[in-house]
């Protein structure tokens, strides 16, 4: 039985979608092409809203506290544990995506809501590569909330209850993000 690590897993899903997304793309595109033939008056062409979701990663990632001894303080100190925090976070979200039908392979708004990982909302915004009617890629800027010290506790000194590490606040911060996604609905 062959075993595959997360990332190795998500890439392998995202190629998967990919290759899936430009067939149909290259089906459908084939189908219009006939169809465009067989018309003789073409209907102007518009602005078109796609609704799609999929897979996104961000880098929103919630910092990880500890109290540790440091040399020369009496007392435990905040201490930040770097190698304990993921380097990124996974989530599913929708998107609408703005696009018009004479460029139809990009979108240069799209604006998505989704879930990370921990169950927390996240909004997205940025541009997409759409392949075909029902693939896309999209990147662009995450807005959501990552954990954060309570007020008055500050990293690298001593604190006076070793509880205010365990329900830790949150604060709103903006990081990258990526996703691979599949138009399920087009609207005009």
């Amino acid at each position: 039985m062959v075993t595959l690590s997360p990332k190795a897993t998500a890439l392998l899903s995202v190629l998967a979608l990919l290759c899936v997304g430009a067939s149909t793309a290259a089906a459908a595109d084939e189908q219009r092409g006939r169809a465009r033939a067989a018309t003789a008056s073409e209907s102007p062409s518009g602005w078109d809203l796609a609704l799609t979701g999929g897979f996104v990663a961000t880098g929103l990632v919630d910092p990880v506290f500890a109290l540790g001894n440091v040399i020369g303080q009496p007392t435990r100190v905040v201490l930040r544990q770097f190698e304990q925090e993921s380097s990124v976070n996974l989530g599913v979200a929708m998107f609408a995506q703005v696009y018009h039908d004479r460029y139809a392979w990009i979108a240069p708004l799209s604006f998505g809501i989704g879930l990370r990982g921990d169950a927390r909302a996240t909004f997205y915004l940025g541009p997409a590569l759409r392949f075909g009617p029902h693939a896309s890629f999209t990147a662009g800027v995450a807005i959501g909330p990552v954990a954060a010290l309570p007020a008055g506790v500050v990293e690298g000194r001593p604190i006076t209850d070793t509880n205010f590490l365990t329900n830790l606040g949150s604060r709103t911060k903006a990081s990258w993000f990526a996703g691979a996604t599949y138009t399920f609905a087009s609207l005009r």
